[in-house]
């Protein structure tokens, strides 16, 4: 499954697959491309299956429904809709187009690399563990950005040797799309990628 969501600040394109024999994914994103942000949010539901879905179904659903919020706020209300859920590692995304900023803040081990044209690379380091609904401490950090910058987030069904060299020979999400798709075949679990370009 592909799905783009674009506008004149930002190009996104999004890939999903289940674990190999699975009907249903444990993974699960939202992608929202206003005129003012784009906010993207990428749960990973503990195991595989219905059970994996529901969780991480519950965290986008929640975003979609409180897009406008902050990060911070944001975050914490996912920990709490997943009280009595399975749990799931959660990563939310939300770049403001007006002051060329974006923040972030993650919870487990969903991986996310930011590329600038002028060659540097921003990995925020997550918070370790899985949201649950028990007291969690978040980590949230923001960061400005250049026109032309690259991202991907992905979940760890996808094992990328050079993700930087990936970033750095791929113009646009297209072709880092296609660059990614070798690394898509194993099936060993739920893999999602969200990959995007910001004008």
């Amino acid at each position: 499954m592909i799905i783009q969501e674009s506008n004149d600040f930002v190009h996104t394109l999004a890939f999903q697959i289940p674990k190999q024999g699975k009907i249903c994914c444990g993974d699960s994103f939202y992608i929202n491309a206003t005129e003012d942000y784009l906010i993207c949010a990428l749960a990973d539901g503990l195991g595989s299956g219905e059970y994996a879905n529901e969780s991480s179904s519950a965290i986008c659903t929640l975003v979609e429904e409180n897009h406008h919020e902050d990060v911070e706020v944001l975050i914490d209300l996912c920990n709490k809709v997943l009280r009595n859920k399975r749990g799931a590692t959660v990563s939310i995304l939300k770049v403001d187009f007006k002051s060329k900023k974006f923040t972030y803040s993650s919870v487990g081990n969903i991986r996310f690399v930011f590329s600038l044209p002028s060659g540097s690379y921003i990995y925020p380091i997550p918070i370790l563990g899985y949201l649950s609904g028990k007291p969690q401490k978040y980590r949230t950090q923001t960061y400005s950005y250049e026109r032309g910058s690259k991202f991907i987030i992905h979940t760890d069904g996808l094992v990328l040797p050079a993700v930087k060299e990936l970033l750095n020979q791929s113009h646009s999400v297209e072709e880092l799309s296609q660059s990614l798709s070798k690394y898509t075949k194993v099936g060993n679990d739920d893999l999602t990628y969200i990959v995007g370009q910001l004008f």
